[in-house]
């Protein structure tokens, strides 16, 4: 039997993933899509399938006879708005189906913390409703919910911050870059997400999945400069003139992301409390922004 099936494993999430779980002596096995020019990067170790999570015909071999899914796939950033229910909703429902078909016995679901925002995005509408499925699934399961994933060169929505920050000649911040997030490293989040699938105490439990440092938006963007060598004057933009920009965007360019999905990250706090992880799993993170160092 394989140990480990990761769907979505190919990202630069789950090539870690994948190293982190050879590490303790797990076999492992990834499902990505056809032709995806990252599953080369994969160990030689980990075995590669490949299917479409909003395929379902595609999915069966690559489930037999696995003990445990972690499923990643998921789309974060989207021009379509379809592609958040297509994928991350109806792909979670194809996934728990192929777990049932084929006698899976564990699931750990990668949700997000936008899940908490006070008003959902559709991407954070998509990960909530995939939530209520692998809670409902009959499956023996475990959630966790990262925060905003930094690498001084990775990070889908960390890297639109870093290339915004290199382009202009003044920063300017939507409200000022008062919310606060709590980043994490991409080793700590595997590191969690590797807990959270094999602990027993992780069973039925969700748990966000953050770093050790709590900063605001503006003070991420004052230390990403700083590790480019650059200083720029970080300036204060209303929310409301973002939004009526973004909605005129959105208007005038077919395809622009909606105002309320551009603007969740600056809008609303993500810096939740790690306690139950470091609990339940001995999750002790460190951050992607260290002070000795930045």
């Amino acid at each position: 039997m394989v140990d480990i099936l990761i769907t979505g494993g190919a990202g630069v999430v789950g090539r870690s993933l994948c190293a982190e779980f050879a590490k303790s002596g797990l076999s492992v096995r990834v499902l990505t899509l056809p032709g995806d020019p990252n599953a080369f990067k994969l160990p030689k170790s980990v075995e590669v399938f490949y299917g479409d999570v909003t395929k379902p015909g595609s999915l069966s071999k690559a489930f037999e006879d696995v003990h445990t899914v972690c499923h990643l796939a998921a789309v974060i950033l989207a021009k379509d708005r379809s592609s958040f229910e297509k994928i991350n909703y109806q792909g979670t429902a194809n996934v728990i189906d192929a777990c049932k078909n084929t006698g899976v016995k564990r699931l750990l679901y990668v949700s997000s913390i936008s899940v908490t925002y006070p008003v959902l995005t559709d991407y954070g509408q998509s990960k909530l409703k995939g939530e209520a499925l692998v809670k409902n699934s009959g499956i023996p399961f475990s959630i966790v919910r990262p925060t905003l994933v930094v690498e001084k060169t990775g990070g889908a929505e960390y890297m639109l911050l870093v290339n915004y920050l290199k382009r202009t000649p003044f920063v300017f911040l939507p409200g000022g870059g008062t919310c606060l997030k709590r980043p994490v490293k991409t080793s700590d989040l595997v590191k969690g997400i590797a807990l959270a699938a094999t602990s027993e105490k992780a069973l039925g439990n969700t748990y966000a999945l953050a770093g050790s440092r709590v900063l605001s938006l503006a003070e991420m963007s004052r230390l990403t400069l700083l590790r480019m060598g650059k200083e720029k004057q970080i300036l204060n933009i209303p929310l409301w003139f973002c939004s009526f920009a973004s909605t005129l965007k959105q208007i005038f360019i077919p395809g622009s992301v909606s105002a309320k999905q551009a603007l969740a990250g600056f809008r609303y706090d993500a810096s939740p409390e790690i306690v139950d992880a470091a609990k339940d799993l001995g999750y002790l993170p460190g951050t992607p922004f260290d002070v000795r160092n930045d």
